[in-house]
């Protein structure tokens, strides 16, 4: 495991998506009541890219087909219920899941020190 800096802390915004490269990873930064959280930006439905989804109420929500994340644990909340932002009828959220279970997407440790945000990252 390697602590790598990936932003400053004044970067990292209330609600907002802040992306970075760490050992060749996309990484999702945003804080939650204040504190820093760090996520991948693969969504685990289609490996598609969550970086342009919408944060509220701590969690994201990936623009593809509408699963949700919490952005600090990575838990699912919702799953594929829309499709490239359009809601879908409940019937359909099996199509759109294509056969695939909720999983939760990774997370990382986020620590802010002397005005920078680390993450803890598994070895490359």
């Amino acid at each position: 495991m390697q602590r790598i800096k990936v932003a400053g802390s004044s970067d990292v915004k209330e609600a907002q998506v802040h992306t970075v490269q760490a050992n060749g990873q996309s990484v999702l930064l945003t804080r939650v009541q204040g504190k820093v959280c760090a996520i991948s930006s693969k969504c685990t439905h289609m490996g598609l890219s969550m970086k342009k989804g919408k944060i509220v109420d701590g969690a994201i929500q990936c623009p593809w087909h509408g699963s949700k994340f919490d952005v600090c644990t990575g838990k699912n909340v919702n799953w594929t219920n829309s499709f490239l932002g359009i809601p879908m009828p409940k019937f359909m959220h099996g199509m759109i899941a294509m056969g695939k279970k909720p999983a939760p997407v990774p997370t990382f440790t986020a620590v802010e020190e002397e005005g920078a945000v680390f993450i803890d990252m598994p070895d490359a």
